[in-house]
């Protein structure tokens, strides 16, 4: 793959049981009623800082099973999906192979093997909760977008009932992930250049009995007038601008 630097030859990540064990059946709660709202409301705002082109190149850090890299493909974009997890990836390239997604590469986020300025954008959903070192993920990433490209984060709000469901939740996915606020993501992101974010997920996780318009409903409502509990928090950077 021309994209892999010789000198950055991809380096085995610390396999983390937890995804790998959870891959096969992970995508099943976005068949949920409550699951495709929240994936729905959540990859809007991604997708809304993104404004992925026709033609450009986009990576997926953390792509797990490669939803969001699908979306990439129908919108016309070349899509690269790395994940550490090696059953994440087997899930992406049977579910997605007919996708005209190019590849899918066996990373870890802190240590990406993509030559410097490789790529027109960068996403980051729900993966810099899990990274070892999120400052170092963050630098990858934006080492590896060229000057004029932009580098999305969605992330968990600590401050939204999601944040606090997951933490009770026995999944071990979960255990020991950290949660980011709108003004910590901002910062960290801030030192590569302009940021803007955006808010989304007002529905809480005890909503899975409601029918797709009352969620709705509620979303809308959520936020206008508590925007700061909103579950899920996504911010881009413009690179070198």
């Amino acid at each position: 793959m021309a994209l892999v630097s010789p000198n950055r030859a991809p380096r085995p990540p610390t396999p983390w049981r937890p995804f790998d064990e959870a891959a096969a059946a992970y995508d099943g709660w976005f068949h949920t009623p409550l699951g495709a709202f929240a994936d729905r409301v959540e990859r809007k705002a991604v997708f809304d800082l993104l404004a992925p082109q026709p033609g450009e190149l986009i990576l997926d850090v953390g792509c797990g099973t490669g939803r969001y890299l699908r979306e990439l493909a129908r919108r016309g974009a070349g899509a690269v999906g790395a994940d550490p997890s090696m059953g994440m990836l087997a899930v992406a390239r049977r579910a997605h192979s007919g996708d005209g997604i190019p590849s899918y590469v066996r990373a870890a986020g802190e240590a990406l093997p993509f030559q410097s300025a490789a790529f027109d954008g960068v996403i980051i959903v729900t993966t810099l909760e899990f990274a070892t070192d999120p400052d170092a993920l963050l630098s990858e990433a934006v080492r590896a977008t060229r000057a004029g490209g932009r580098v999305v984060v969605g992330a968990l709000n600590p401050h939204g009932p999601w944040a606090a469901h997951r933490r009770r939740s026995d999944s071990p996915l979960w255990r020991g992930a950290r949660f980011f606020t709108e003004a910590e993501l901002r910062a960290m992101l801030g030192r590569y250049g302009p940021v803007q974010s955006r808010r989304a997920l007002l529905v809480p996780p005890q909503m899975g009995w409601a029918p797709s318009p009352l969620m709705a409903i509620v979303e809308r409502l959520g936020g206008a007038l508590a925007g700061r509990w909103a579950a899920f928090v996504a911010a881009r950077v413009d690179v070198g601008r």
